[in-house]
Parts: structure tokens; C-alpha cells; sequence
């Protein structure tokens, strides 16, 4: 065994994946933070204008508060209105659900009724992922096919120029191939099952990087492919701009070269996690600060166990591989989930949110437990498991992907022998749940 390879497995241990915390996954709207427990719970804090936290009142929450009784909760979407704000979201059984401001029928209920606590969205099953805009609502359903509904404005519902509101889900596009969509202000950016990435609406400083002809008056009547929308596997669209992952992750040739785990845009601001050393990058207006400039792509703080940021309009949260998030920004609306709310505790730094005391230890002991071994590893790697491991993929250190395969087992034994002295990356998948664990080959 090599020296070099031991000093990197030792500087590995506090980045392979652990179980210290209570999150999963964290969503931050315009002031206020939506996250997802361990056990499937549903907790929020910030504003609540409207109700767009869901736990039944109006009125802000400065550290988390469980939003109902369920446990099956899968991805969250908060708007990022100013004003009226609301929230889309899905559970494990392929419902949809929606809660808060309804003034343009962005909860699609049928109506234009606020709601302070979730109702679910008609009763299809087959619901895959939301994406909540400004005033509109996109989702995907497990057939690929495209929904919109809320505001028409501008094309953001695709087709209509300035129409009335659409109160329903409604499908807008005859393709069967969407895998995932963001919005923001009347504009959509979507990405297809073959990695091509598409976008509509209102394409204010040429956002949708549309060809020429796209344009109707400066906006995008219907999805059209973006100039340099090809081997995409992930798009964030923010106020004014939009990101793209690259299948290589990479963020593309117009932007940092890094390759890149995670990405999202805010209000002029923006924020990647890099691939290679984990590490967060921020740049744009700081949020919490009184600085209005505009900041350069910096390093924040100096943690390397960063999974997956999120940028909002008043704050911002990031989760580590320890399950912790850690929140920055203006805290007047106690977006921050510390415990207080006032500008004074605003922070430009990230802030540890503590996991609440009922989400006690022992209620996570039927939480994935997999076990990789040997680390660092010569010819065969052992996997196992507590649950069935349906497909194992390994990324090399720059994201390239080097195996896969689909199984239905608890334990496994990959041959790496072939594999190159090295990092790499396996990715453990089993339904709506991925464990990331890195691994040296020597």
C-alpha cells in the first residue's frame, strides 16, 4: 500500500457518508426553508406569509416545525414570490401536493383559495417531480409527460401569450421524455430523457440561450432547445440567468470549468459544490451582508463534505454528508431556523440548523446502513447492505462513469481489478434513496 493512498483514505473518513444528523434534503424558497427528515418527515421555517410553510397558520417559524404527520414525503419545491409565495411538493406514492398563496391558481386545486396546510393536487399516483415558479407550477409525471398550470403570462405556461389562469394541472407539450424542470419568473428550463435541455417563457437577457427565430417579442412561445443544450443531465434557472450540468459534470464552457456535484442560482446569486473535493463556492450579491456588489465565485468556509445547495431570494442552505444543514443570510424572517429572527442575526456565513429534539437517534434504526469494504481496496470490493440494493454505479474522481449495473440483492462483490489506482465514487441506489461513498483502488 502506498503512503500517498493512506494519507488520502485518512482524509477521506469525515467525507464518506454518515448518519449524525436528522436530514435528507433541504429546498430554500424566497425566505423560508423546506427539509426532509430521515424518517420521511416534512419540517419548514421562514416565512409565512401565506401559509407556504403548511403548518396550518400564518405565521412565521424561526427554527423547524414538523408540517403534518407523514413519513413519505420525497421532494419539495418553494416558490420563490416575494409576496405570494407557495409550495409544491411530492410523496413516495406519486401524489402531488400544494400549500400557501393562490392567487393565480398556482396550487391547482381547481380554485384560487390560499391554503395554509397541504392539500393534495387531484388523485393521480403518478407524479415524478414539481418545480414551483414565481405564479406557476410545472410538473413531471412518471410517463415523462409535462404539466403546467397557474399563471400564463409571457408563455410560462407554454403556448399562451397572456391568458387567463389555468386552476389545474393541464399537459402542455406532446413529448413523453421530460425527466426534470426549474422555474422561476414566468420561465421554465427542462431537461429530457436524452440530456437535451429545453426552455419557455419570458427570456429576459437571453436566459433560454434560444436560437435565432425562437423568439416571440423577446420571449419563447414554445420549448425550444437551447443553443448549447446537449449532454445535459441537470438545469437551475434563477431571477435573470440559468445554469446547466453537463453529463461529465461539468457546468459548461460559459461558466466556471469546474466539474460540479450540485448547482443552484438565486437572486443574483448562484452557488456549485465542486466534484472533485467537495468543497461550496458561492458568488453574486452575499446574502446577509449590506454589501449590494456583486461578489466573485469564492470558497465558503473551508468544509469538504458538502452534497447539495440551495439558493434562495433571502437565504441560502447547503446539506453536508453528515446530514447536517447549515444555513446563511438575512434572518428577518428567521429563514436561518436558529431560533430567532431579526436582521441583527443575519450571517454571511454558513450556521449549523439543529435537527429538532423529537427526531431522536432511535427512530432511524431502520435507516439504510451500507457497509463498503475493503477501503482502500485492491481487487474486490464488498457491499453490503440492510436493504436491497437495486443498481450500484462507480464515477471516476472527474464524473466519468465506469460501471453499472442493476441488482436485487443485499450484498455484492465488485471485481475492480481492472480499475486503475485511484478515487472513485459508488453511487448505492434503491428506490428514491442514493448513498454516495467514496472509495480508493490501489
Amino acid at each position: 500500500m502506498k503512503k500517498t493512498a493512506l494519507l488520502l483514505y485518512f482524509l477521506l473518513a469525515s467525507t464518506i457518508s454518515s448518519f449524525g444528523q436528522c436530514w435528507e434534503s433541504v429546498a430554500v424558497g424566497y425566505a423560508n426553508v423546506f427539509a426532509i427528515a430521515d424518517n420521511g418527515t416534512l419540517w419548514a421555517w421562514g416565512k409565512n406569509t401565506f401559509g407556504e410553510l403548511g403548518d396550518g397558520t400564518n405565521v412565521l417559524k424561526n427554527s423547524p416545525v414538523q408540517i403534518g404527520t407523514d413519513n413519505n414525503w420525497k421532494e419539495v419545491s418553494p416558490s420563490m414570490d416575494g409576496i405570494y409565495s407557495f409550495t409544491l411538493a411530492v410523496k413516495t406514492d406519486g401524489t402531488l401536493w400544494s400549500w400557501g398563496s393562490n392567487n393565480r391558481g398556482q396550487l391547482g386545486d381547481g380554485t384560487t383559495v390560499f391554503r395554509n396546510y397541504p392539500m393534495q393536487v387531484g388523485t393521480d399516483t403518478d407524479w415524478s417531480t414539481v418545480a414551483a415558479g414565481i405564479s406557476h407550477s410545472i410538473a413531471i409525471k412518471e410517463n415523462g409527460t409535462l404539466w403546467s398550470w397557474g399563471c400564463s403570462e409571457r408563455f410560462a405556461l407554454i403556448g399562451f401569450p397572456s391568458g387567463p389562469n389555468v386552476l389545474v394541472p393541464e399537459q402542455r407539450s406532446p413529448d413523453t421524455n421530460w425527466k426534470e424542470a426549474s422555474a422561476h419568473d414566468r420561465v421554465t428550463v427542462a431537461v429530457k430523457t436524452n440530456n437535451t435541455v429545453w426552455g419557455w417563457g419570458w427570456n429576459q437577457s437571453d436566459m433560454l440561450n434560444a436560437p435565432p427565430g425562437a423568439t416571440i417579442a423577446g420571449d419563447v412561445q414554445y420549448p425550444v432547445q437551447k443553443v448549447a443544450g446537449t449532454n445535459v443531465k441537470h438545469t437551475r434557472t434563477g431571477h435573470i440567468s440559468s445554469i446547466d450540468i453537463k453529463t461529465n459534470n461539468n457546468i459548461g464552457p460559459n461558466n466556471e470549468p469546474y466539474y460540479v456535484k450540485d448547482v443552484d442560482t438565486g437572486v443574483n446569486t448562484s452557488a456549485y459544490i465542486r466534484f472533485d473535493n467537495n468543497t461550496l463556492w458561492y458568488g453574486g450579491i452575499m446574502l446577509g451582508s449590506t454589501n449590494p456588489n456583486l461578489q466573485p465565485l469564492t470558497q465558503l468556509g473551508t468544509a469538504n463534505n458538502w452534497v447539495a445547495v440551495s439558493m434562495g431570494s433571502q437565504c441560502a442552505a447547503a446539506i453536508n454528508s453528515n446530514g447536517e444543514i447549515w444555513t446563511w443570510g438575512n434572518n428577518f424572517h428567521g429563514g436561518l431556523g436558529i431560533g430567532v429572527n431579526s436582521t441583527a442575526s443575519s450571517s454571511t456565513v454558513p450556521v449549523l440548523v439543529s435537527c429538532p429534539s423529537t427526531l431522536s437517534s432511535d427512530q432511524f434504526s431502520s435507516k439504510p446502513i451500507i457497509k463498503v469494504f475493503p477501503n482502500p481496496v485492491k481487487d474486490k470490493l464488498t457491499i453490503e447492505s440492510n436493504i436491497f440494493i437495486e443498481r450500484i454505479v462507480i464515477f471516476d474522481a472527474l464524473g466519468k462513469q465506469l460501471y453499472n449495473e442493476n441488482i436485487n440483492n443485499t450484498n455484492l462483490n465488485i471485481d475492480l481489478s481492472n480499475f486503475n489506482e485511484g478515487l472513485y465514487i459508488l453511487s448505492v441506489r434503491s428506490g428514491s434513496i442514493q448513498n454516495q461513498i467514496k472509495f480508493i483502488k490501489n
